[in-house]
This record gives C-alpha cells, sequence and structure tokens, in this order.
C-alpha cells in the first residue's frame, strides 16, 4: 500500500482545504514543512529560510497524509502500513500517540476549531472520526461515504465535511453534526485530492484518470466546470487568483485562473510531484517531488522555480502541511 497511482497511494493527500486564514488570526510567513517521508518511514520538518531538513521524526507504515492542528502545534499522520494515525508534537520533535484504525487509512483533515480529526480509509468506504478527550485522540464512529475516499477538506465553522471518493468518481457532503452524508456530487474521474476555497464557495477535485480538475459550487451542490491538466493530477492549491495542480505523469504543475478556469502555465518541477501546498504571506509554493526526493519552491507572480530543497526518501506531503 505505499503507491497509488502504480498501485495505492500515488493515485493522488489534500489535499488537505485551502482558505484565506482571518486577518486576526495570521501567523505570518511558514516557517516550516512538515513532509511525511513515506519511503524513509519518517516526517521531515524543513527550516523554509535555511532550505534544509531540520528534524527528522520515525513514523513506521509507510506516513501518507498530513493534517496539521489548529494552532499548528500537532500533526495527524495517516499510516496506510501500520493501520493507523500517529499523533506528533512538532516543537519536542516526538511522537505523542499512535491510534490503531483498520483498513488503508489515507486522507486525513482537522476540524479547524479544535477537538476532532477525520481519517478516510481507503478500503472501507468510510470516514473514521477521532474525537479529542482528556488530551488524546480516541476513535469516536464512522461515517459512510463513497468508494476509496481519499482528500478530504473541512468547512471554517467545522459544520460541514467533503470527501472525494476516488473510485466512485463523486464528492460526498457530509453533515459532521450529524454524521451522516446529505449529498452526492459527480465529478471526473478518479478525483483523489480536494481543496476548498470557503470565501469564494468553491471546491476542486484533482481527477486522476481524466487529467482535470472539477470546479464545484458548494451551495449549489454541482460542478460547474472543468480545468485540463498535465497526466494524472494530484492535488490543487490556491494562491492569488490562481490554482496549481501537481501532475504526477507530467513533471509539472499546471497553473489555472479561478475566474476564467483557463490554463496559464505549465511549470516544470521534480520527478512525480504529489502534494503541494501555498504560504499566501509569501507568495510562494512548495512541492514534494517523490521521485527525486526534494521540494521545490515556485514564485506563485512570476510562474518560476526559484529552489529546490532535498528531503528524504518518497516525500508525499498529501495534506496540509505548512506552519
Amino acid at each position: 500500500m505505499i503507491r497509488p497511482g502504480a498501485g495505492f497511494l500515488a493515485a493522488a493527500l489534500a489535499l488537505a482545504p485551502v482558505w484565506a486564514k482571518p486577518t486576526a488570526a495570521d501567523p505570518g510567513p511558514a516557517r516550516e514543512a512538515i513532509v511525511t517521508v513515506q519511503l524513509g518511514n519518517a516526517v521531515e520538518v524543513v527550516d523554509l529560510a535555511a532550505g534544509r531538513v531540520l528534524r527528522r521524526i520515525a513514523v513506521d507504515g509507510a506516513p501518507a497524509g498530513i493534517a496539521l492542528s489548529p494552532d499548528r502545534k500537532r500533526a495527524y499522520v495517516t499510516r496506510p502500513e501500520g493501520h493507523g494515525l500517529a499523533v506528533l508534537d512538532l516543537d519536542a520533535g516526538t511522537v505523542l500517540s499512535e491510534v490503531p484504525l483498520p483498513g488503508g487509512p489515507l486522507g486525513v483533515a482537522a476540524d479547524p476549531r479544535g477537538g476532532r480529526v477525520y481519517v478516510a480509509d481507503w478500503y472501507g468506504n468510510r470516514v473514521f472520526v477521532l474525537t479529542e478527550r482528556g488530551g488524546a485522540l480516541v476513535p469516536d464512529g464512522e461515517i459512510a461515504v463513497g468508494r476509496s475516499p481519499s482528500g478530504m477538506a473541512v468547512s471554517p465553522d467545522g459544520a460541514t465535511l467533503y470527501v472525494a471518493n476516488r473510485e466512485a468518481d463523486t464528492v460526498s457532503v457530509v453533515d459532521a453534526v450529524a454524521r451522516r452524508e446529505t449529498k452526492v456530487i459527480p465529478v471526473g474521474q478518479h478525483p483523489f485530492g480536494i481543496t476548498l476555497d470557503a470565501r469564494a464557495g468553491r471546491a476542486y477535485t484533482a481527477n486522476v484518470t481524466s487529467d482535470d480538475v472539477s470546479v464545484i459550487d458548494v451551495a449549489a451542490g454541482r460542478e460547474i466546470g472543468r480545468v485540463t491538466t498535465g497526466r494524472r493530477p494530484y492535488v490543487v492549491a490556491l494562491l492569488g487568483g490562481r490554482g496549481f495542480v501537481t501532475n504526477q505523469y507530467a513533471d509539472s504543475v499546471t497553473a489555472f485562473d479561478l475566474a476564467t478556469l483557463k490554463p496559464v502555465a505549465e511549470i516544470d518541477v521534480g520527478d512525480h510531484p504529489e502534494g503541494i501546498s501555498a504560504d499566501p504571506a509569501t507568495g510562494r509554493l512548495y512541492v514534494a517531488d517523490w521521485g527525486d526526493n526534494r521540494l521545490t519552491v515556485i514564485d506563485g507572480t512570476t510562474l518560476k522555480v526559484i529552489r529546490t530543497v532535498e528531503t528524504g526518501n518518497g516525500p508525499r506531503a498529501f495534506g496540509d502541511f505548512l506552519r
């Protein structure tokens, strides 16, 4: 269960939700990238200013998906081959706990308000709900969704969960309070990463086998457009009025205009790009290049690569990984 496009995981972790942070809580520029290094069985903390790995935390079970707590002090990391979730203290550089889960834990998302974490079971057509009790995360039920759930995003108020169902070609809209699926939205072929733009009322899925991005009107609950990408799109990030999509088989990132939904550039990056995240404070994007064991840094204005940072073996960073 190490790779989905060539097996399980490489099909394509999110991405986690992306939306502008409230000004009052703006933490400023991202200082670190928290990168799941799947083949190295570790999570690496990358100093973005220095351009080097600052700390390496051993996490077995082929770590893949990642989400960060609202205060950015903890990381929640899925372990598809370890059948569970690891909770990391990022400042101390330690594993706080491991939560056993059955099936194939892959995508993970944290409630922006805190206290709850969601984990997608690739094999079980379900999402596990984990709730914080007494300072620890504990299993607290599950929610039925479509086949092979992967990327997930949570609305800022924590009320709604959006789940990309890869083998069902759909997105599940879930009432997080009632814990039930309320709507199913057809999208492109094999959606994997899903990104939410709550302010604009849209969500975006990277459709692995139709080589495009579905644009969803959240209020209407339907797809309203498609964006053509490179081969095997994986995850979408948003920055400065543009979307950016990693293309696994094209070794590139497609940039597109959010207003016109037209591609504006194809940016060459490393081998097999997967996770991508944007830092609005610096206007930079960070791409995990699985095949080249590095992060590629892109200027979101000029659409040029400005540097690369070496990582361990098999960086995925499927999800929310900047802090």
